[in-house]
C-alpha cells in the first residue's frame, strides 16, 4: 500500500476515495489501540494513573455522552471547520472561546492563540481575497493545534494528583486519535469523523470492560 497519499492529505478537491479512507481508518484504529493498550495503559497502571471508563463503572448518562453526545458535539465544535475552505475556517475561532470557558485561568493564552490565527487568516485573505481554500501552512498548523486542544480538553478524565501526569497522559494517549479524527474529517467529511469517534469510544469502553473490569 502506497502510504504517501494518506499522509500528504491536504489535496483540496483531489481527496481520497471512500474505500481508501475506510481502509486507512481501520488500519489506523488498530495501530492506535495497540499503542494505547500495549504501551500507554501499562505505563499508566505502573504509575497509578486512573481514568479507564468501562460500561459497568459508568452510568447511563456517561455512556450516552461517550457514544452519542461527545462524538457529535466534539466533532462539530472542534473539527467542524476542517474542510480546508476559507468560508468554514472562521468556525475555528470557537476553539479559543471553548478554551476560555474550560480553562478560565488561562483566558489570556486562549485569546492570544485566537488572535494569532485570526491575524494569520486575515493576512491570507487580504493577499488572496478570491481564494477558496486556506493555505496548507495555516491548515496544517490548525490541524496540529486542534489535535492538541482536543487532547487537553479531556484532562479531567485522567485520575492522578500530578498535573504533569494529567497533561502528559492526555497528550500521549489522545493526540494520535485526535489526529486521525481530523484526517477523516478533512478527507471524508464531518459525518465520517462523528461515526469514527463514536466507534472509537465504543471500542474503548468495550475493551476496558473486557480487560480491566471483567
Amino acid at each position: 500500500m502506497n502510504i504517501k497519499p494518506y499522509l500528504d492529505f491536504y489535496q483540496k478537491e483531489k481527496k481520497l476515495s471512500k474505500p481508501q479512507i475506510i481502509r486507512f481508518a481501520v488500519c489506523a484504529l488498530i495501530l492506535n489501540f495497540a499503542y494505547q493498550y500495549l504501551l500507554i495503559d501499562p505505563m499508566a497502571i505502573r504509575l497509578g494513573v486512573g481514568g479507564m471508563e468501562a460500561f459497568s463503572n459508568s452510568n447511563t448518562i456517561t455512556i450516552f455522552s461517550a457514544l452519542i453526545l461527545a462524538p457529535v458535539l466534539e466533532e462539530l465544535l472542534v473539527r467542524g471547520y476542517m474542510s480546508g475552505k476559507c468560508i468554514h475556517f472562521w468556525f475555528f475561532l470557537i476553539l479559543p472561546v471553548i478554551g476560555v470557558v474550560v480553562f478560565p485561568n488561562y483566558w489570556w493564552l486562549m485569546i492570544g492563540i485566537g488572535l494569532v490565527f485570526l491575524i494569520w487568516a486575515l493576512l491570507e485573505n487580504k493577499k488572496n481575497p478570491d481564494q477558496t481554500y486556506i493555505s496548507s501552512g495555516l491548515f496544517y498548523t490548525t490541524y496540529i493545534f486542534t489535535a492538541l486542544f482536543f487532547a487537553i480538553l479531556h484532562i479531567g478524565n485522567i485520575e492522578t494528583d500530578s498535573i504533569f501526569q494529567k497533561v502528559s497522559f492526555c497528550m500521549i494517549s489522545l493526540t494520535p486519535g485526535a489526529l486521525l479524527f481530523g484526517w477523516i474529517r478533512y478527507q471524508g467529511g464531518l459525518h465520517y469523523s462523528i461515526i469514527l469517534h463514536a466507534l472509537y469510544n465504543l471500542i474503548t469502553l468495550s475493551l476496558n470492560e473486557l480487560l480491566y473490569v471483567s
